[in-house]
């Protein structure tokens, strides 16, 4: 056999099986990748399958010392045809809801969102003692365009998210109600803007997710007649007003470069 046919069949066994490598990639590859996205508040378990098509159950905890949990049940799938394109298309189904996002060299886009995920896997991600507290319910996510690029932190876009049968372990009692937060990505910070839908907790402000932390500003009231414990967590984020068991809410926490 001629070197060059040698060489030739020696170079597409290489691509052959490099393209199977990469077609085959265990879906466990992708278990580092969630932990550190996340600081280590999320864990990807009993992962089967490849990076390209694959499902596993996602663990959440509230701090480094804290128990993990199981959260969700999660399932993804490539989208082939998006590679034409240029894009790498990734939709992920939810046990309630499902999304697709899509990764390109400019940054990552989630262009569908239709989601219900227990509050707690969602809230861990909270900056500093927020993150830690017990929260429970249920967080429906909506969004049909929100992109983040990679360079600058540069994010566009809006989420809705409808935090329903909201509680706290920290606060005995009735769950504390339902509310709306809207999240908008303007240049390298994220706008919050808060509003009570119904319960005995009624707090509504706004305020930013940025490189130099979170701040919110606000009101906030206790509507039930005996709220000594409504009050005790209201004075760790604002300050009375005259009014009885009404506050003004001034939360400020620094991001980790400050």
């Amino acid at each position: 056999m001629p070197m060059r046919l040698r060489l030739v069949g020696f170079t597409l066994l290489v691509v052959f099986f490099l393209l199977a490598a990469v077609i085959l990639w265990p879906a466990t590859a992708l278990a580092p990748w969630v932990e550190r996205a996340s600081s280590g508040h999320w864990r990807l378990a009993g992962a089967e399958g490849s990076i390209w098509n694959g499902n596993g159950m996602l663990l959440a905890r509230a701090g480094d010392s804290a128990s993990w949990h199981i959260a969700q049940n999660i399932r993804w799938q490539l989208r082939w045809s998006e590679l034409w394109r240029g894009r790498v298309g990734v939709d992920t189904t939810f046990e309630q809801g499902s999304s697709l996002i899509a990764v390109t060299t400019e940054g990552l886009s989630i262009e569908q969102l239709d989601a219900t995920l227990p509050a707690p896997v969602l809230l861990v991600l909270l900056p500093g003692a927020l993150g830690r507290y017990s929260w429970g319910g249920s967080v429906h996510l909506r969004s049909n365009a929100f992109r983040c690029a990679w360079n600058n932190y540069f994010c566009a876009g809006e989420i809705e998210l409808l935090w329903n049968d909201a509680e706290v372990d920290e606060v005995p009692g009735n769950k504390l109600g339902d509310y709306r937060f809207r999240l908008v990505g303007e240049n390298q910070a994220l706008r919050i803007n808060l509003a009570t839908l119904r319960g005995r907790l009624q707090i509504n402000g706004s305020g930013e997710i940025a490189a130099r932390g979170l701040r919110f500003k606000g009101e906030a009231a206790a509507t039930e007649p005996n709220a000594a414990t409504l009050d005790a967590m209201l004075n760790t984020l604002g300050r009375r007003t005259a009014i009885p068991g009404k506050y003004l809410i001034d939360y400020r926490e620094a991001g980790a470069n400050q």
